[in-house]
């Protein structure tokens, strides 16, 4: 997982196997419910998948979206909090 973030297990899922309680999926990604371990608050994690000779999106996209998230200062629109990237997938955290 990101240092600082975790996400949660379903409601009585086995302590051995944690799961975490996805909001939404997709085709590229899922959203899951996350929270910041400084200060306990609550967000969504929006993982998405990076294209690597199979289906997912393309660098260029996300970067596009993530440009437009931090422009934007509207009530209906989440706002983003946090980002993390890798190779692999690029995550989102969003406020709720």
């Amino acid at each position: 997982g990101y240092p600082d973030f975790c996400v949660f297990p379903l409601p009585g899922a086995s302590p051995a196997v944690p799961q975490p309680i996805s909001l939404c999926s997709g085709h590229f990604g899922v959203v899951r419910l996350c929270r910041e371990r400084s200060t306990g608050a609550f967000y969504a994690a929006k993982l998405l998948r990076m294209r690597r000779g199979r289906p997912g999106l393309q660098r260029a996209q996300v970067e596009r979206e993530v440009s437009i998230l931090r422009q934007l200062q509207h009530p209906n629109i989440l706002r983003l909090h946090e980002l993390f990237a890798s190779t692999a997938e690029v995550v989102l955290v969003l406020e709720l």
